[in-house]
């Protein structure tokens, strides 16, 4: 009895350690380069986001985590490390034969129909001839797959696609295809699991503010060089323009793209397509690369406002309400880490915690709650710092706003 009344006692002080009477003004960090920091918010029309199936309560959640876990609030974009390429290529193509230069022996050649193409190609009636040499299938073939083999490989591909890999044989360097049956359009899609030579595209972060410009950075490994390079980029909704893509001294090729706010909004994410020729030494081989980015419209952004204010709640330890200017109505959501000191004078991970409200437009605040019990459970102590805070649009679940390190609380 006497084990947990001080154990009580001792949680009540903890509690009572941090809890404030009266609201405490604290200032958001400076921002970084890697932050993404909406400078003006823009109103979105009702009709392309979900505003009637959003929930109007507010909500609070937190939960503990290990202090020894290594996190990092970074952005860390996707890199596209890619060995293969794509052409289109109609049936008289096909009948004629259609040259695929590759790199290393072994590579994948799939065909599918496309544009309302019904046509099924049997691989049996396929020839190649490799480097000009023509060769009989049963040298040049080494597997064919339909479509329904594929999928069965977990592979999600059009109907009536069929696959072959070329024997070791055939080698590398110019392939010509020849399929004599051929009617209609196809895609063919060359792929090289052997081949050294490698196209990467990558984005200098994975989400930016509609309006803002994101670079992707083109680069080629195996000891080629890029010798041209185009780009498409394309919306959720089904829109794509072409993207400029320049060389640098480095031999790199970067673009740069500002994602229109008029097609912004909306589930899903936005793709970049990137293709064009290497070279090494005197041999010419296309790649091709996407990448995908997420494009947030600025319907609000955190106003810099931060005060430290009395729990309302025997079981909050700690509630930061955040002032948040909008111009659209709408459910924001904020998450964000709480990190506290350790023993050695090291910050380490305490704390998760994710609030959401509704907000009108205008100026509204939402408090980022942490619970008594997760802080306690954690051993550590102020001073803290709130870091990977978050604004969220969940009526498009879309990030409007991040900050690697955001707020120190003492």
């Amino acid at each position: 009895m006497k084990i947990k009344l001080m154990k009580t006692f001792v949680a009540a002080m903890f509690c009572a350690s941090i809890a404030h009477a009266a609201p405490d003004s604290l200032a958001l960090i400076a921002p970084t380069a890697n932050d993404q920091i909406p400078q003006r918010v823009v109103a979105m029309t009702l009709a392309r986001t979900a505003l009637t199936d959003l929930d109007r309560s507010p909500s609070a959640m937190s939960w503990a985590i290990d202090p020894s876990a290594a996190l990092d609030a970074a952005p860390k974009p996707f890199v596209q490390e890619s060995r293969e390429y794509w052409i289109d290529a109609d049936g008289v193509d096909l009948q004629h034969g259609v040259n695929l230069a590759t790199s290393a022996p072994g590579a994948l050649i799939r065909l599918s129909p496309v544009a309302g193409n019904t046509d099924l190609l049997d691989p049996a009636t396929f020839s190649i001839r490799a480097n000009g040499r023509s060769m009989a299938n049963a040298d040049a073939i080494r597997t064919a797959a339909d479509a329904d083999a594929l999928r069965a490989a977990g592979m999600d591909v059009p109907d009536r696609s069929v696959v072959i890999r070329l024997d070791e044989r055939v080698g590398a360097g110019n392939i010509e295809l020849v399929a004599a049956s051929a009617r209609g359009a196809y895609l063919i899609h060359v792929f090289e699991p052997a081949s050294p030579i490698v196209l990467s595209l990558r984005a200098d972060r994975d989400s930016v503010i509609a309006g803002n410009r994101i670079r992707f950075i083109a680069s080629t490994s195996g000891g080629a060089r890029i010798a041209s390079l185009q780009g498409l980029v394309s919306s959720p909704g089904g829109h794509s323009e072409t993207v400029d893509f320049e060389r640098q001294a480095d031999g790199s090729f970067v673009a740069s793209v500002a994602p229109d706010v008029a097609r912004a909004g909306g589930h899903g994410l936005w793709e970049i397509h990137a293709f064009g020729n290497t070279s090494k030494d005197t041999f010419t081989v296309q790649r091709d690369a996407r990448n995908a980015f997420a494009v947030g419209v600025a319907t609000a952004r955190l106003d810099g406002t931060v005060e430290r204010v009395a729990a309302t709640r025997k079981t909050d330890a700690l509630v930061l309400r955040v002032g948040v200017d909008a111009a659209d109505g709408s459910r924001y959501q904020l998450a964000g880490v709480l990190y506290g000191t350790a023993g050695d004078g090291a910050l380490r991970p305490a704390v998760v915690a994710h609030s959401a409200a509704w907000l009108d437009a205008g100026r509204g605040t939402i408090d980022l709650r942490i619970d008594s019990e997760s802080l306690a459970k954690s051993g550590l102590r102020a001073p803290y710092e709130v870091r990977d805070l978050r604004l969220i649009n969940q009526a498009d679940m879309s990030l409007i706003e991040r900050r690697e390190r955001a707020l120190v609380v003492r």
